[in-house]
């Protein structure tokens, strides 16, 4: 992905996602943590660096291993939010560490549509795209893979065919965060569409600016 994108990412999502440093439960009951990063089950917790609490020190894969089956067996703070969690908790990563963790499961959405051999078949030239078509792209992977599978069949098209105007129309998520997000979603496949339009530089990201098109579709 081009670095305006890998550089941009964790501030675009945390306007949706929130950004929490400790653990706490999704809506579905999930443990998660960061810019709405699923740390379940519990390995992949122990690939995180976790420290104390105020920077308190170095924390073993045990404290982290107990830390996360309490937070896992408290459903009954769910409806606090992640806020809820903060009380029982004594770990926590760092805003750096968040950063390195929403960065690598960006790669990891790249790699697997780059090498899946169903998602590939759409998305196998985004290193190519528009980094705004980039971007985007990642927004709604973060929370469900646009696949055929899973409902998403114009959307998968379009940027099969780098159809940006249409993936601005299909890129629709439904989900208890989805406002302003979708909005942003559409901007973004726009810009691209611009981009592509003009013949401008793919690499420069207009988010959160409208890129103007200045020679005809």
């Amino acid at each position: 992905m081009h670095q305006s994108v890998s550089s941009k990412l964790p501030e675009f999502l945390k306007q949706y996602e929130g950004k929490v440093n400790f653990m706490y439960l999704d809506v579905k009951g999930l443990v998660t943590i960061g810019i709405g990063n699923l740390i379940d089950p519990v390995n992949s917790a122990l690939k995180l660096e976790f420290q104390k609490k105020g920077g308190g020190g170095a924390v073993s894969s045990a404290e982290i291993i107990a830390e996360w089956n309490v937070v896992k067996s408290r459903t009954d703070l769910m409806t606090k939010g992640s806020t809820g969690f903060g009380a029982i908790t004594s770990l926590e990563l760092t805003d750096k560490g968040i950063t390195t963790m929403v960065n690598g499961h960006a790669k990891a959405i790249e790699t697997y549509i780059t090498t899946n051999a169903t998602a590939m078949k759409y998305y196998s030239n985004f290193s190519n795209w528009p980094a705004d078509a980039q971007m985007a792209l990642l927004g709604i992977a973060w929370g469900v893979m646009p696949l055929p599978q899973f409902g998403w069949r114009k959307f998968p098209e379009a940027c099969k065919n780098e159809d940006w105007d249409t993936a601005s129309k299909e890129c629709t998520i439904s989900s208890a965060i989805a406002s302003g997000r979708n909005e942003a979603h559409k901007l973004m496949f726009l810009n691209a569409a611009a981009v592509k339009s003009n013949g401008d530089p793919i690499g420069e990201l207009s988010w959160p600016i409208r890129h103007g098109r200045t020679v005809s579709a």
